[in-house]
């Protein structure tokens, strides 16, 4: 029975289990209240309006004749954590419950009609709700103080109440402001009028189409920039931004630790006597052609493979090894091991330390290259429209900035007095540096590809591992020939880790969008499994993270032949609520499994929340018979 002012439901759509609705009405001063009750269902709860950190929100439209939209008030939802999802937070309706609409005085004798959109899910299944209903406003009411809901009502009429998003409006209302709608006026004050004629659409589900792209989308522009004296425009600006572009190349993070590491080391290692001097010169001038000589390779290769400076970066071989030499340099200033050749710690002795100055130049060079987007952006990205000599020009114009300081301290070795003065401070900053190109090395692992990460960081376990060995057993002191066979056992093994990061997988299954034309079409002529699921649904997420993985579907694949179709209904898809009825369900998720042949219009269904083995059984018994 109804309560007094309650009106009868014509319910005009609805897909999956309805939920039990009533609705009462009540004046309260010069408006109409509306209480619309819902009963969920034992076992079940509906996620709230605000419905936290997953699931779909309630939604409630509430319109009378002609489309304008009433304001709605929801009560707030019972704090939970997610069931599929210990670590979110979810806010929801369980039992009965009651949502909230005010009417003008003057809806007394209308019709209305009300548009219910809500999730209901349990431990096994989600059940999408999407009802709509019609009636008239009773033109006898009781007074609000008469109705059983009273204490919930004033507890929320105070809150300012929700209007439902509603698309742009027709044409003959385009003059008028659209209103996103979170927030409605307050109580009283009326429905803006902007919402006239558009609640039809709201409630019908329509949605306005997207434009098609423009055939022949050619412009021809004359761009204006904010700040047009920054700008290159010719080789003259480009060679003085470049070179002090380079010269900030040293002040980066990416460089600036290891290079004044290294020349106050120099400093700590000889005196001032003619003989240290000039071995600080040539150490100088060696450093100077190394940067060069990295400069200058870079514009022969992205000059003539008509590269980008960024896409240096989309190489994962460069990056790889770009990250193996940090970290094994990190892994050396933390005294794990010498690093042979390329070593920036302080008191060791070196059989050829030019090749190392020209080396380390290299290097911190190439360390400088992440550090080096937000200097060079403007006078790069004007080389690189030119030809390859003036790219090179340019390019040299950088590594001369680079190098500057260290050909100043070739010529007065003094000015390097600046630098702080040797001790016993560099032993703890060689750690400092340690550490610092570990996270620069944590930084270029964030560029590759998230899949690779585990490869990647187990390639850097062993190198570990194998530094360790080098630094224990394979240091000054040992034979040479341990020496020997170690280093190329060690290169084997870091040239094998590497074939191995950067071997080709095997693509990831595709999925392809649920369409009727084409699945009709497919049906009885190839395997097929169709996964129905949505956004909203937080066991469909489940399903897919532990039984309908990558791994496994590419190996089901290339088992049984067959074709992975994704029905996805977090949007209204008539189709798709249509074959989902078919295949006698009305709650998702849900897997379908289409056979070959004849026997393709007796799919085998998996519902609701099932097993690896499960699946596994299932695509046997459909697709081999077996």
């Amino acid at each position: 029975m109804f309560a007094a002012g309650a009106a009868p439901l014509s319910a005009v759509r609805a897909w999956a289990e309805d939920v039990p609705v009533r609705l009462d009405f009540a004046r309260d001063g010069d408006s109409i209240v509306a209480a619309v009750h819902l009963n969920i269902p034992s076992g079940y709860h509906a996620y709230a309006h605000e419905a936290g950190d997953a699931g779909r929100p309630t939604v409630l439209d509430f319109a009378l004749e002609g489309g304008q939209m009433l304001p709605v008030w929801y009560p707030a939802g019972a704090m939970q954590r997610d069931f599929y999802d210990p670590e979110a937070t979810i806010f929801a309706y369980e039992g009965e419950v009651v949502l909230f609409s005010a009417l003008p005085e003057q809806a007394v004798g209308k019709p209305y009609t009300v548009g219910l959109s809500m999730l209901l899910c349990s431990n096994r299944n989600c059940l999408p709700i999407d009802q709509s209903f019609t009636g008239v406003v009773p033109q006898s009411l009781p007074l609000v103080g008469e109705a059983s809901w009273t204490g919930q009502w004033h507890k929320l009429k105070n809150r300012q109440p929700v209007l439902a998003d509603v698309p742009d409006a027709p044409a003959s209302a385009a003059s008028a402001p659209k209103m996103e709608g979170r927030l409605a006026p307050p109580l009283g004050a009326g429905a803006p009028d902007a919402l006239e004629g558009t609640a039809a659409a709201r409630l019908a589900g329509q949605a306005s189409d997207l434009l098609p792209p423009p055939e022949g989308f050619e412009l021809q522009l004359t761009p204006r920039y904010a700040d047009a004296s920054l700008e290159i425009s010719s080789l003259g600006k480009a060679l003085l931004v470049g070179i002090l572009a380079g010269l900030l190349l040293n002040a980066m993070p990416c460089v600036l630790p290891v290079l004044t590491f290294k020349i106050s080391g120099l400093l700590l290692m000889g005196g001032s006597d003619k003989k240290s001097l000039r071995r600080f010169r040539e150490h100088n001038l060696c450093f100077a052609g190394g940067v060069l000589t990295l400069f200058t390779g870079l514009a022969l290769v992205l000059g003539l493979a008509d590269l980008m400076w960024g896409q240096l970066y989309q190489n994962q071989s460069i990056l790889l090894v770009m990250l193996l030499i940090v970290f094994l340099m990190g892994l050396s200033m933390l005294g794990v091991f010498t690093l042979p050749v390329i070593d920036l710690k302080t008191g060791e002795n070196t059989k050829n330390p030019r090749l190392q100055s020209y080396l380390t130049g290299l290097v911190s060079t190439f360390l400088a290259t992440p550090c080096s987007g937000p200097l060079l952006g403007g006078v790069l990205g004007w080389a690189f429209t030119q030809p390859l000599l003036i790219l090179m020009v340019v390019f040299w114009a950088v590594g001369v900035g680079m190098a500057l300081p260290y050909l100043l301290f070739c010529i007065w070795p003094n000015m390097a007095r600046i630098l702080p003065r040797p001790g016993p401070w560099m032993h703890v900053f060689e750690r400092v540096v340690g550490f610092f190109l570990l996270g620069t090395a944590l930084y270029l692992l964030s560029i590759l590809p998230v899949e690779k990460h585990m490869h990647v960081l187990s390639v850097l376990l062993l190198v570990s591992l194998c530094a360790w060995l080098w630094g224990q057993f394979c240091g000054v002191s040992a034979p040479p020939l341990r020496r020997r066979v170690a280093g190329i056992a060690g290169g084997l093994l870091l040239l094998t880790a590497i074939v191995w990061v950067l071997r080709p997988v095997a693509p990831l299954p595709q999925w392809r969008e649920f369409s009727p034309e084409y699945f009709t079409a497919q049906m009885g002529k190839k395997p097929m499994l169709l996964e129905f699921t949505a956004d909203w649904c937080p066991n469909c997420k489940f399903m897919e993270a532990t039984v309908l993985t990558d791994e496994r579907l590419r190996a089901w694949q290339a088992r049984y032949g067959m074709e992975l179709i994704r029905v996805d209904l977090t949007n209204a898809n008539a189709y798709a609520v249509r074959l989902l009825e078919a295949l006698g369900s009305k709650s998702i998720p849900l897997t379908a499994l289409f056979p070959e042949g004849d026997g393709a219009s007796s799919p085998l269904v998996l519902r609701d929340v099932y097993g690896v083995q499960s699946l596994e059984k299932a695509m046997s018994e459909t697709f081999t018979g077996g």
